[in-house]
C-alpha cells in the first residue's frame, strides 16, 4: 500500500521538471573559445574568453538549446599584426561583424553527458549550418560554485565543431599558400549558471 502512495508522488515530481535556462558567466577565467591552425608552415591559436548567450537544459529529459555569441574581435593570436589582419575584410571582418553566434537546432543526448547537436554558425556576417558534440554537465550548487562566485547550480558547457573558412566568405592568398589551413577546428567551453 505505502508503494502505491509513492507512485504519484514520483509520477507529480516528474511531471512539473522543466527546462531550466541558464546565462553564461561572466567568468573569463573557465570560459574561453580556441580555434587551431596547424600547418606545415604556421602553427597558432586563436583564443577569446569573451563568450555570451544562454542554454536552456532539461536534465531529466536530456534535452535543451543554446544560443551563444562569441565577440571575434577580442580573439587573440599572440601576434598583433595577425590580430589585426584578422578584423580586415580580406579575412573575417571583424571590425564590420564582431559578433561569431552559434544557435541551435536540434539536441540528440547519445551517452552519459555527451550530446549530438546540430545548429547554424553565423561568421563574417555568413550563416551556415553546423553538426558538433557537445558536453553538458550540471553541478548543483556547493562550496566550490559559492567559491567561483558562481550564482546556483553551474552548467559546464563544451562544444567541438570544425568549419571551412571558405564558408564564410574567407579566400584569402594565405589558405592557398597552406599558411592557414581552410578547414577551422573550435572548441568552446564555458559555465553557465541561473541568473
Amino acid at each position: 500500500m505505502r508503494h502505491l502512495l509513492i507512485l504519484p508522488a514520483l509520477l507529480l515530481a516528474s511531471a512539473v521538471a522543466a527546462p531550466v535556462k541558464y546565462a553564461v558567466t561572466d567568468l573569463d577565467s573557465v570560459n574561453v573559445m580556441t580555434a587551431e591552425n596547424e600547418t606545415d608552415i604556421e602553427n597558432f591559436t586563436a583564443i577569446t574568453n569573451k563568450i555570451g548567450g544562454t542554454v536552456t537544459f532539461d536534465a531529466a529529459a536530456k534535452t535543451g538549446s543554446a544560443d551563444l555569441t562569441v565577440d571575434g574581435a577580442s580573439i587573440k593570436t599572440g601576434v598583433t599584426a595577425r590580430d589585426g589582419h584578422m578584423k580586415s575584410k580580406d579575412w573575417f571582418n571583424f571590425e564590420a561583424n564582431p559578433t561569431i553566434r552559434f544557435k541551435t537546432t536540434a539536441v540528440t543526448w547519445v551517452s552519459g553527458d555527451n550530446y549530438k547537436v546540430s545548429g547554424t554558425l553565423t561568421m563574417n556576417g555568413i550563416t551556415k549550418p553546423v553538426s558538433t558534440t557537445a558536453r553538458v554537465k550540471l553541478t548543483p550548487a556547493n562550496d566550490v560554485t559559492k567559491g567561483m562566485k558562481i550564482p546556483g547550480d553551474a552548467l559546464a558547457v563544451s562544444l567541438k565543431m570544425n568549419v571551412l573558412l571558405s564558408d564564410y566568405g574567407v579566400q584569402h592568398p594565405a589558405i592557398k599558400a597552406g599558411r592557414v589551413q581552410n578547414n577551422l577546428p573550435i572548441n568552446l567551453k564555458f559555465i553557465a549558471s541561473q541568473p
